[in-house]
């Protein structure tokens, strides 16, 4: 199989909490394939930043079992990772002090585009932001990537988009979700608008209910903490199943550019009616199996927040009136799974 090398300017990514979770599971992973897909000059270079105390040698060696434990085998090449490897730096640093700023300015390099990638807590993107600044690491040319949860209701939104744009302009600000760079997610939108057995069909009219199921094996351990804070509801639906629906719901963009898609997205989250609250169910797992239940992973016995939740959805408008949307992800259930399950109405009966 032959990739596709897609041009890219040289540049120095700094990954802020490149020892978290994101990062080993995601981030990391996700940049070695990048770099055997041919999509990474021999100039870019990848600094992880977090306040462990670790060397290069010990961040490098991190960042290899992450490949050895989240990387397909079969994609794994002793050389490649050896050369990507070579590519990567760690500093120390603290988020809220002083302590590393000026070693990570140290590393920066003069005419590459610097990219600073938020995969922390949402209550330091405006330390972060500030810093960069004060400590003249971030130019005119540099962007930064803040992942989910953005904020914990409207008002900490508002205020966490007010505090980055005292550092950076809009158009250096990219809000991701992860889960939208999964190949299925990409290809949801040639299924809808590509096909045409399916666009007329794609309506009220024919189809019943649409059910977005996004359920997880594992569970909260060694993060419980963080976890409590948000829940699934924060952790997940406000932003990746969110995403889904407004792909599935969406009316066909005048142009397949980020700003034309993003309206469509958001004219369907406009759309939506409020949820009822006998439409939602929220729960939390429980011991068994030779494992810990949330109670006890959170460290907190009275805590009431959501591992699990379950949601219907209506979308008020004339392609989707009456038909509603099940929205569902939780952490430890049965099986792994993301899926969108697309279910027609059946025919009227007939008899012979």
């Amino acid at each position: 199989m032959v990739s596709r090398v897609i041009p890219v300017d040289p540049f120095d990514l700094v990954i802020f909490g490149g020892t978290g979770d994101l990062a080993r599971r995601k981030i990391l992973p996700g940049l070695y394939r990048r770099f055997v897909a041919g999509q990474m000059p021999a100039e870019s270079r990848i600094t992880g930043a977090a306040r462990a105390e670790l060397d290069d040698a010990g961040f490098r060696q991190m960042v290899g079992e992450a490949i050895a434990e989240f990387v397909p085998k079969e994609r794994q090449d002793k050389a490649q990772v050896a050369a990507f490897l070579d590519r990567i730096g760690y500093v120390s640093i603290d988020a809220k002090g002083t302590g590393g700023w000026d070693a990570l300015k140290a590393r920066m390099r003069p005419n590459v585009v610097r990219a600073f990638y938020f995969s922390v807590a949402p209550a330091l993107f405006g330390d972060l932001a500030e810093r960069l600044h004060a400590h003249g690491i971030a130019d005119a040319w540099s962007r930064i990537v803040v992942e989910k949860p953005f904020g914990r209701d409207l008002a900490s939104a508002r205020a966490l988009n007010a505090v980055l744009a005292e550092h950076f302009d809009e158009h250096q600000i990219y809000r991701i979700d992860h889960y939208l760079g999964k190949e299925t997610v990409q290809n949801l939108m040639a299924v809808r608008f590509a096909n045409i057995l399916f666009e007329p069909l794609w309506k009220a009219e024919y189809i019943d209910h649409v059910q977005i199921t996004v359920a997880e094996t594992v569970g909260v351990e060694g993060r419980g903490a963080y976890y409590d804070k948000s829940g699934a509801m924060r952790d997940m639906v406000q932003n990746h199943l969110m995403q889904l629906l407004c792909l599935i719901a969406m009316e066909p963009p005048y142009h397949f550019d980020p700003d034309a898609v993003r309206d469509e997205k958001l004219k369907v989250i406009r759309a939506l009616d409020p949820v009822k609250p006998d439409d939602i169910v929220r729960g939390q797992y429980l011991a068994g199996g030779g494992q810990g239940g949330y109670l006890e992973h959170c460290e907190d016995p009275n805590s009431r927040t959501e591992s699990y939740i379950a949601l219907k959805c209506h979308i008020s408008n004339w392609r989707w009136k009456g038909t509603p949307f099940y929205l569902r992800t939780g952490k430890r259930l049965r099986s792994r799974a993301s899926e969108i399950a697309i279910t027609f109405k059946e025919p009227p009966a007939f008899h012979l």
